[in-house]
């Protein structure tokens, strides 16, 4: 099989052709990022795409049982305490989002783990990293 690149394979590279420099500058790193840069061609695709599948799992949300009710009471204590000592533990919570578009109880359950920040008894919502949850969507919380 012939080899299509014989007349062109031995050729010097045109670096110190100034004539060729000239009509084709070398491209900076930067400008040469933002060609290979991730491209939406439909913007809010990968987002609707996202909310449409969470919709499908949505449930109405549940009310705690009383034993349930105890066990987040004292995980709430503990932390408090904790966080008054100056300790950010690690903790793993199950809370309930509700549904933006949907009626009210409507919505997901999610779960986060990180560090408690902040535990705001006056605004009654728990503070992980950069999330804040109201308390009373909080299903369990877990020590790690």
């Amino acid at each position: 099989m012939p080899d299509n690149y014989e007349d062109i394979i031995n050729l010097p590279y045109p670096r110190n052709d100034w004539n060729f420099l000239i009509k084709h500058p070398r491209m900076s790193i930067e400008n040469r990022a933002k060609i290979f840069a991730p491209f939406a061609a439909l913007r809010g695709h990968s987002d609707a795409i996202a909310e449409t599948a969470e919709k499908k799992l949505t449930i109405r949300q549940e009310e705690l049982m009383e034993d349930s009710r105890i066990e987040l009471d004292e995980a709430l204590a503990a932390l408090s305490e904790r966080l008054q000592r100056g300790e950010h533990p690690t903790i793993r919570v199950s809370y309930f989002v509700q549904d933006k578009i949907l009626a009210a109880g409507v919505g997901t359950y999610r779960e986060i783990e990180g560090l408690a920040a902040k535990l705001d008894l006056n605004t009654a919502t728990l503070q992980i990293v950069d999330t804040k949850i109201p308390l009373n969507d909080i299903q369990w919380i877990k020590f790690a």
